[in-house]
């Protein structure tokens, strides 16, 4: 499979995410069967969790239970790119660490803060669902700052396999809030997302990153959110609103441009 094609099919299976979580319902279990599944994939993979895996792991761990939120809560279309927010954030986290935001930094993060208050003034989107929605983009960006920082510091395994058996640590304690045993459909859910919407996605990504080039991946990659948003349509009979379709071209558009920095 050539490089650009594997980029594609990353993108295609992360965009079924929502859909998954979707059919499953029960979230936090889906959470925590997706860490437990992705975990052990990683593990027999021969990866080893090290101490600078600890941060990556949890931030990793709460975009897992958030995003299944906003797809229920959201819809599948909304929650994708409410995901997609994830530049603001990241943009934020370097700034703190005093890594100075550029123009397209700034411009990227404006069109996303355009396309939130658009999306928070259409009106279907419940609070819940748009919460869950920004706070996975938030962990998510803030993961995108933190594996940015390692990698640089030769630190790949820390930032992506080695972060898996983390996740445990925020999606097991969750399960307390959920009695009684899952759904087959929740566990089917589950391990479809810890092999199909994480460990193959990544691998798939990170074998063609190097030979496409970062931002021509990125860019790629944005082909996740279109998808998503149309699995809602096709499946879900998920409409978006004109002003949630100006807002989805606003957030396409900022990951577009944080992808060229």
């Amino acid at each position: 499979m050539g490089s650009v094609l594997k980029i594609l099919a990353a993108a295609f299976l992360w965009s079924t995410i929502g859909v998954a979580a979707s059919l499953g319902r029960e979230y936090l279990w889906i959470a925590f069967i997706r860490s437990l599944t992705a975990a052990l994939t990683a593990l027999a993979a021969g990866a080893r969790p090290g101490r600078g895996a600890l941060l990556p792991g949890l931030l990793l761990g709460g975009l897992f239970s958030a995003y299944p939120v906003a797809a229920i809560y959201a819809g599948v279309g909304n929650a994708a790119y409410l995901l997609y927010t994830a530049p603001l954030w990241t943009t934020l986290a370097l700034a703190l660490w005093g890594e100075r935001p550029s123009r397209r930094d700034v411009s990227g993060v404006a069109l996303v803060l355009v396309a939130v208050v658009l999306m928070a003034s259409s009106g279907r989107i419940s609070t819940v669902g748009f919460a869950a929605g920004l706070a996975s983009g938030f962990f998510y960006g803030l993961y995108i700052a933190v594996a940015r920082r390692l990698a640089s510091g030769g630190r790949v395994v820390d930032a992506s396999l080695g972060a898996m058996p983390y996740t445990l640590a925020v999606t097991a304690p969750a399960l307390l809030l959920k009695p009684g045993p899952p759904t087959p459909e929740a566990v089917a859910a589950g391990v479809y997302l810890g092999v199909f919407g994480t460990v193959l996605p990544y691998r798939l990504f990170a074998s063609a990153v190097s030979t496409v080039g970062g931002a021509r991946a990125s860019v790629l990659a944005s082909l996740e959110p279109v998808l998503a948003a149309l699995w809602g349509v096709l499946l879900f009979s998920q409409v978006p609103t004109s002003l949630e379709a100006v807002a989805y071209v606003l957030i396409t558009a900022a990951a577009v441009v944080a992808s060229r920095k």
